[in-house]
């Protein structure tokens, strides 16, 4: 008869060992937690222009024969200026404003009393250059950076806005 193979023996498990413990790293002082950078608090800083190219604009100039003060609103702002100063931001291609000096701007019906009284106050020496001027830019171009101007709206009784370049808090 053949023998018959041992049985296995069972194994002995094996205690395992706790690992080494690592040495304590050194303290230096009191431990300050790094701020999260993403969640930190956000500065309420606004983003402030000083100029707006033309072309994006859609600068153009408007024939003062086609206002009329019985005109509504339309999709853009007005604004009257010179001949001189209008040629000037064509020749620089960008129209600059400041908070300081805002450029003033209105809706279509306020062109003729505007005009009125540019006229009232300019004499005219028979230069080219003291011509009244109008020209019109996209309203939803600059739409967030214009605020309201009371003080032309309450005297010619038609909106008036000033280009401050301010974006409007979101």
């Amino acid at each position: 008869m053949a023998e018959l193979p041992f049985a296995p023996m069972p194994r002995k498990r094996r205690q395992r060992r706790p690992p080494p413990s690592l040495p304590a790293s050194p303290t230096i002082g009191p431990s300050i937690p790094q701020s999260d950078l993403f969640t930190g608090a956000r500065t309420a800083t606004r983003h402030v222009l000083t100029y707006l190219d033309t072309v994006s604009l859609g600068l153009g100039i408007v024939n003062m024969r086609s206002l009329r003060g019985d005109d509504g609103p339309d999709g853009y702002l007005y604004h009257v200026t010179t001949r001189t100063e209008l040629e000037t931001i064509q020749a620089r291609g960008t129209v600059l404003f400041s908070a300081r000096a805002p450029l003033v701007l209105t809706e279509r019906n306020g062109v003729p009393a505007w005009l009125a009284d540019m006229m009232d106050i300019t004499e005219p020496d028979g230069g080219q250059g003291d011509v009244p001027v109008i020209f019109r830019v996209k309203r939803f171009a600059i739409d967030g950076l214009v605020e309201n101007d009371p003080d032309r709206t309450r005297r010619y009784g038609v909106s008036f806005y000033l280009l401050t370049g301010v974006a409007g808090q979101d």
